[in-house]
């Protein structure tokens, strides 16, 4: 199938994504049969044509939900079967349920469709080493910031803690991520630093390169991460699933040193049940602080 009529058929999904979406008319506007049709598509995207409208559909809903729609309302406009129906994919395919998303709204952009160059490039095609590689960026990333502390003289110990579930944490005693209006919740920058916005398997198989993209990104990276600040005689939390809040900042006074702790489980629907490695880290940390960096690493 030439990249023209995979082209017309993705468009043809995006400008009809309200209405029920058939395999049959899909394969007639490509000139194919349904069989040779479906079989074309999925080696060419990856997944089956019936997975990608489905999941192009929960991206275009989650910008209606965003927008201030009942989740009612936009079940039925993207033509779901029911709303339970609706509420349980979406929850699914984005780890939070539409009323969470509602609740604690991100800034989202339904992602350009993206036809691979090659076959070589299909969704799920990146190769165990590049996913470890960019899985342990999710915690280099975070070390950075820890280091940026470092380097102002603000932070003399970093441990990172490796678990057997597969998550990690990383603590610093700096001063703790800056935060503003303590006497109200909402308004702290917390969330404006590390709330991103779900990635699926589609989106992040186009992702050329993941560095120096910043902790909103790891944070949409990651199934599961808790942020702990420690700062100014209080102490901050906020979780979140996908890069999604799940509650309120949190806050209540604390006797404790400044600082900031995350705890993070990278999302498995991408890494699927990859481990960090402590040798890789351990060697990545050594080049970092090859240059006199002044502070203590610990890697447990």
């Amino acid at each position: 199938m030439s990249r023209h009529i995979f082209n017309h058929v993705l468009s043809y999904i995006d400008v009809h994504i309200q209405e029920k979406i058939t395999l049959a008319e899909l394969a007639s506007l490509a000139g194919y049969s349904p069989f040779y049709f479906s079989r074309l598509f999925s080696d060419t995207i990856g997944i089956p044509v019936t997975s990608y409208i489905r999941i192009r559909k929960l991206q275009h809903a989650m910008v209606s939900l965003l927008e201030g729609r009942k989740v009612l309302d936009v079940s039925l406009m993207y033509a779901f079967d029911s709303h339970e129906g609706f509420t349980r994919s979406f929850t699914q395919l984005f780890g939070s349920t539409p009323s969470t998303i509602q609740k604690h709204p991100i800034t989202y952009q339904v992602p350009a469709y993206v036809i691979p160059s090659t076959t070589e490039r299909r969704l799920y095609m990146k190769n165990t080493d590049t996913l470890h590689n960019e899985m342990h960026q999710l915690i280099y990333e975070i070390l950075n910031a820890s280091f940026k502390e470092a380097d102002e003289g603000f932070c003399t110990e970093i441990r990172i803690t490796l678990f057997p579930d597969g998550s990690v944490q990383i603590e610093d005693n700096g001063r703790g991520i800056p935060l503003t209006g303590a006497e109200h919740p909402d308004h702290h920058t917390l969330q404006k630093i590390f709330a991103g916005h779900p990635v699926s398997n589609i989106e992040y198989s186009h992702m050329e390169t993941f560095s120096n993209t910043g902790l909103q990104m790891v944070n949409s990276l990651c199934e599961k991460l808790q942020v702990c600040v420690y700062r100014d005689g209080l102490f901050f939390q906020q979780d979140y699933v996908r890069g999604i809040p799940q509650h309120k900042i949190t806050s209540r006074p604390a006797v404790h040193p400044s600082g900031t702790r995350i705890t993070l489980m990278p999302d498995r629907a991408i890494f699927k049940d990859l481990r960090f490695l402590r040798d890789h880290i351990q060697s990545w940390i050594k080049e970092q602080t090859a240059h006199s960096r002044h502070v203590e690493i610990f890697l447990e």
